[in-house]
């Protein structure tokens, strides 16, 4: 079914500072190709803009385990989390299930649930009477670490 390695998900809140200045950014980057010697016109842009729309409902978690290896979902991965959104079908979401969070692809299929991961050797969860599961967000994005 699954085990403790693959629901180790470590939550942070991800967003702007909401007690902030407008304008004003936790994290920003910089990001063009220009001379380090001239204005080069390099405008910088705020992450949280471009990947957090609801950043009162949207957190960060580290995957871990190969569950989810195929849907380009690696141990180590950060995923991005929204709550705020209405998981659908098809959608790669985060689950509780027996008091463990799960990263699976949900599948829906008539008036059934089911939470399904592409990798050998792991079952379907399916939705029914009495498995306490709870679909909890949303993944929207998925950072890599690149080796360096």
């Amino acid at each position: 079914m699954y085990s403790p390695e693959q629901s180790a998900l470590a939550i942070v809140r991800v967003g702007k500072d909401p007690g902030a200045a407008p304008g004003s950014t936790r994290a920003s980057v910089a990001i063009g190709f220009g001379s380090p010697a001239g204005d080069s016109g390099v405008t910088r842009l705020d992450l949280n803009d471009i990947l957090v729309p609801h950043p009162q409902a949207t957190f960060l978690m580290r995957a871990a385990g190969s569950a989810m290896h195929e849907m380009g979902i690696d141990a180590g991965d950060l995923l991005l989390v929204d709550r705020a959104l209405s998981p659908a079908h098809g959608h790669v979401v985060i689950a509780v299930v027996e008091d463990e969070f799960l990263c699976r692809q949900l599948v829906r299929q008539g008036g059934t649930a089911r939470l399904h991961a592409p990798a050998a050797g792991c079952a379907d969860i399916v939705a029914h009477e009495g498995t306490a599961m709870q679909l909890w967000g949303v993944v929207t994005q998925v950072i890599k670490a690149m080796p360096v």
